[in-house]
């Protein structure tokens, strides 16, 4: 399934996850406004910044910056730098050395700080051109490589996780839809892709046959309901308890009929993931 995969793939790691070169630019997705809040963007960047925790999330040979574009009142242009004992430290503007960059609304800010979405959700999509609420930005003359693919992918988990130790929700009202499901993306690292999946009657991931396979296992855990699939071809039924191994290159899709409602966990793993 590109299921989990191409979601942050194509926002965090357009080139580098999903291996699509000359994708079309990345947009932002709309967003309906939630419970009304104060916080400008340097309120909320304050927060995270001085939430770094250093070696303790994750071990950095040298300080790192993250630059942030903030469309709308209250927003701005911005950096933090992330030291290797931490906390971070806010700056205004956007410096020439940037590591990696995220461009947002004060919105998709202020939900993120109130803990709506996770990071790694909001920049899950299935395609390239799909719009998203936080889309990824590296500085010109940035080359995509496995090392820094290694880096960026827990970088991006840990800064954007204020909770020590750090814990990530998922169930109603905190998911996007992407690939046709409800989706939270738990955790992202080189060779590693995990997350979960909420699929309501009428629901049909993969249902389109250039998403339906992965250069890559992927195991598939049924944690309520059911859910129809159709494996490599063979259509059957998956019930609450039941894991299916679907390796690589294995055609895969899932839907909810009118009487299903199915929760899964997600997990790609090994050369490619």
């Amino acid at each position: 399934m590109r299921v989990l995969p191409i979601m942050l793939a194509a926002a965090l790691l357009l080139a580098a996850v999903c291996q699509r070169e000359g994708a079309p630019e990345m947009t932002r997705a709309p967003l309906a406004a939630g419970p009304g809040d104060n916080a400008t963007a340097r309120d909320i960047l304050e927060r995270y910044a001085g939430a770094w925790r250093g070696a303790e999330e994750m071990k950095l040979e040298e300080a790192a910056v993250l630059a942030f574009w903030i469309e709308g009142e209250g927003g701005g242009e911005y950096h933090i730098t992330l030291e290797p004992a931490g906390p971070g430290r806010l700056g205004d503007g956007i410096p020439s050395d940037y590591a990696f960059g995220f461009e947002t609304d004060l919105q998709t800010l202020r939900r993120l700080d109130r803990g709506e979405w996770n990071a790694l959700t909001a920049m899950g999509q299935a395609r390239g051109s799909d719009p998203i609420p936080l889309v990824p930005r590296t500085p010109e003359g940035f080359e995509w490589t496995r090392e820094n693919r290694a880096f960026m992918l827990p970088l991006v988990f840990h800064f954007w996780n204020r909770e020590w130790p750090e814990r990530v929700l998922f169930g109603e009202g905190v998911t996007r839809e992407v690939h046709g499901g409800n989706v939270v993306i738990f955790y992202y690292s080189e060779g590693l892709r995990s997350g979960w999946y909420q699929v309501k009657p009428g629901m049909h991931m993969n249902a389109d046959p250039a998403d339906q396979t992965n250069p890559f296992d992927t195991l598939v855990i049924l944690t309520r309901g059911t859910v129809t699939a159709r494996l490599g071809g063979a259509e059957r039924v998956l019930s609450e308890g039941e894991a299916v191994f679907v390796p690589a290159g294995m055609r895969h899709e899932f839907w909810a009929e009118e009487h299903q409602y199915g929760e899964f966990v997600i997990v790609m793993y090994g050369e490619g993931a």
